[in-house]
Order: C-alpha cells, then sequence, then structure tokens
C-alpha cells in the first residue's frame, strides 16, 4: 500500500476499533506501516550508531573469546526492540 491517500482513509477506519471492520483495518494498517518503520529503525537506531551491528544465521550462536581477567559483565542486544540479555560463559 504505496498510496497515502488509501492509508489516511485506512486509518480512518481504524477509529472505530469497536466494530469488526475497525479491527481489520486496525490490523492492515500496523501492516501496511511496519515494514517502512522497521527499515527506518534500522538505520536510525541509536544502539545502532553506538555498536556494531553483527548479522548472524538463524539459530546460530553469538561466540566471543573474553580475557581470563575480564570482570565487567557482558551485555548482548539479541535483537532490535529485545531486552538485553547479561551473561557469560565459560570456566
Amino acid at each position: 500500500m504505496d498510496n497515502l491517500k488509501e492509508l489516511k482513509e485506512l486509518f480512518r477506519t481504524t477509529a472505530a476499533v469497536d466494530t469488526s471492520a475497525g479491527q481489520a483495518a486496525y490490523k492492515e494498517f500496523c501492516a501496511a506501516i511496519r515494514t517502512p518503520i522497521l527499515q527506518e529503525i534500522k538505520y536510525q537506531s541509536t544502539v545502532r550508531q553506538l555498536f556494531a551491528v553483527e548479522v548472524l544465521e538463524p539459530g546460530s550462536m553469538a561466540v566471543y573469546p573474553v580475557a581470563d581477567d575480564f570482570e565487567l559483565p557482558v551485555w548482548v542486544l539479541p535483537g532490535l526492540g529485545y531486552a538485553a540479555q547479561n551473561f557469560i560463559e565459560g570456566k
């Protein structure tokens, strides 16, 4: 859905969210804006400006060597929008 006029009309329809037509319009509207918003977040995210992004294959693990005297916690952001996780595995 690239037509702005259609998108505006769909958004107006979402105002009646208490009806089945409004609920359907709400779902369609969310689906229509999801991809453009996620693409913008991908390039404008502050986290992505602070940290290097490494794209992993599905199911693969991010494993990096850590020095034996390393005492600070390690924070991993498993995906954009997910909560950071604090963990270190080792000896």
